[in-house]
């Protein structure tokens, strides 16, 4: 308690300082303004997803059960603000869940991991990450079958939820155990390259995605050379090619060596072309995305809409030549599915010009104070003493809030920043430290992720008129960036990758606001305000999401384990200590009798 007072005492010292990262309040006008000119009218339809999950055990059985549930509604623009209309039940969506049971002698097969030891199973895994993908594939789904749909709200947090699967599907591809792996599309059958280009490579050429730097340079080196084949131009020499993706003359080396080892995985480039020194890729390198997007969405079906007298995760693989071949789909297939449903989320954001909304309620990040600060400061963009070491930025801001009330009104946020600073350290080094400009490094293994795919802020929604420190909780919130509306520039970050200085800008509006960011809150505010204690300062349509999600699970429940029951019931073993898993639990079930007979 000590600690934390003084603490608190600090904040009341550094509310100035606080305040230098804060936006109060929006500007409607600018908000109206960017929802024609992006959504290209005044009156748009949005969706509200959340998901549910549930694990029991009943005989030998371990039975799991996931589902994503929605509300709909609309918004329309208007000179005072946005407007959400009435909130409906989601009958036009469609609402996706499964109960699925498992042998436990199977568990496996589906939620198993290769360890030192042997096999460890954790089969509560794999309810959370069915919720989670059944969550992304609804919002895919949503999207696909209402072309009206222009905004989705999830209970998710989209750039993080990416820099983890990126990585945690790696030995799920390098070992060739995909369930995508040979599915036959109407693009061509998937193949090992399509899903480490799926894994990766999500261009846009607005934002320079994929950027020229890196352990990113062969997929940047890729997309160009996907690009030719539309124009159905010639190879080039590597040196050309290195200029043409805007990589430092350095690099040459490592993009040789990157193309060549990739070559040797996956044999995409032209030999005939390649054996003179020169670079051109195959044909059939262009459909990679359709074909894993389409496995995933065939896959996706299978689970949610499973065929009768088959099992949800047992998939049937016909390779297009009469072969067929059953397989489990594991936990890590589910993990690289949700991550091929977010980057689809991402590709209709940007190609149908949908905003897309993560809302986190509870986050440990920290990397507003520990990282962005001190970055700013070296880069001579602000000036602020020593904050207080909370645990998290949530925490800072949440008390900082309470403590400050008369001086910061709600609705306020933090400045957007990009989602690549969770993985950045700032270094002070006065060579770099100069106006918009600091150096820094990988905060793990040296490596900094993507930068221009998500930006990320902090917001407060709500307080009491009558009690300022009475207020709603900190959020934070993510979104893609936009092409055109999210501008990047304000920063430059020089970043020592072996002996190269390689430099990164990522999104950040620190001297001045997105466009978006404005809509975004004008958005949020209209949905945070209903007198509903713990919705208010939140999201109504995902506060009604997750009733109806609380709901649904507890009438399936009771309907799946009532189904094991009356099976029980009729069984023609009438040994009801064949079906007790433990003689403990045995004991038991004739101890509590006794003690209710007496």
């Amino acid at each position: 308690m000590g600690s934390f007072r003084d603490k608190t005492e600090l904040l009341t010292k550094c509310s100035d300082d606080i305040k230098l990262l804060l936006r109060e309040g929006y500007d409607v006008r600018i908000a109206k303004e960017t929802a024609e000119k992006f959504f290209g009218k005044k009156k748009i339809s949005f969706v509200a997803i959340d998901g549910t999950q549930s694990q029991d055990q009943q005989l030998d059985m371990l039975i799991f059960y996931a589902g994503a549930f929605g509300y709909t509604g609309q918004l329309e623009f208007l000179e005072k603000g946005c407007s959400c209309g009435e909130i409906l039940d989601a009958n036009n969506v469609t609402n996706i869940s499964a109960a699925i049971p498992i042998h436990e002698e199977d568990a496996s097969n589906v939620a198993g991991e290769i360890t030192e030891g042997g096999i460890e199973v954790d089969p509560e895994r794999l309810p959370s990450i069915l919720m989670q993908f059944a969550e992304y594939y609804m919002a895919v789904n949503s999207l696909n079958e209402n072309p009206d749909l222009k905004l989705v709200i999830l209970d998710r947090t989209l750039a993080g939820e990416v820099g983890h699967l990126v990585w945690s599907v790696g030995e799920l591809l390098n070992e060739n155990r995909s369930i995508l792996l040979g599915i036959d599309t109407e693009f061509g059958i998937v193949s090992p390259l399509d899903l480490e280009l799926a894994r990766m490579l999500h261009p846009n050429e607005t934002l320079q995605i994929p950027t020229a730097r890196s352990h990113f340079i062969k997929y940047a080196a890729i997309n160009k050379l996907i690009s030719l084949l539309e124009n159905d131009s010639t190879s080039f020499g590597y040196d050309e090619l290195l200029s043409k993706i805007g990589g430092k003359p350095q690099r040459l080396e490592k993009l040789v060596k990157d193309l060549t080892t990739f070559n040797e995985l996956f044999s995409f480039l032209r030999e005939d072309v390649h054996a003179n020194n020169h670079v051109a890729i195959k044909a059939s390198t262009s459909g990679y995305w359709q074909r894993v997007f389409s496995a995933a969405m065939k896959v996706g079906h299978h689970i949610f809409d499973t065929p009768h007298d088959e099992h949800p995760l047992i998939y049937e693989n016909h390779d297009g030549n009469a072969n067929k071949e059953k397989k489990w789909i594991t936990s890590a297939d589910l993990e690289f599915m949700t991550l091929i449903m977010i980057y689809a989320l991402v590709r209709l954001a940007w190609e149908k010009n949908v905003l897309v909304i993560g809302l986190i309620k509870d986050t440990a990040a920290a990397e507003l104070t520990k990282t962005i600060v001190p970055i700013l400061q070296n880069a001579h963009k602000i000036k602020i003493g020593k904050l207080p070491n909370f645990n998290s930025d949530k925490q800072l801001l949440q008390i900082s809030s309470i403590i400050n009330g008369q001086l910061v009104k709600t609705p306020w946020r933090t400045l957007e920043f990009d989602s690549c600073f969770r993985t950045v350290a700032p270094i002070l080094d006065s060579k770099y430290s100069k106006n918009n400009q600091a150096r820094v490094k990988g905060a793990y293994k040296n490596v900094i992720s993507a930068e221009r795919m998500f930006v990320k802020s902090y917001i407060q929604l709500w307080q009491s008129q009558s009690e300022l420190t009475v207020r709603s909780h900190v959020f934070s919130y993510d979104r893609p960036c936009y092409p055109f509306l999210d501008v990047q520039g304000e920063l430059l970050l020089h970043h020592l990758d072996g002996n190269v200085v390689e430099e990164i800008r990522p999104m950040i509006h620190f001297d001045k606001d997105s466009e978006i960011s404005h809509l975004v809150m004008d958005i949020l505010c209209s949905m945070a305000l209903e007198v509903i204690p713990e919705a208010l300062g939140h999201n109504y349509p995902l506060f009604l999401a997750d009733k109806k999600a609380k709901c649904i699970l507890g009438e399936m429940k009771s309907s799946y384990l009532s189904t094991v029951a009356f099976e029980m019931a009729n069984s023609e073993f009438d040994q009801q200590v064949l079906y007790e898993e433990q003689f403990r639990d045995f004991r038991s079930r004739v101890e509590n009798s006794r003690r209710l007979k007496s």
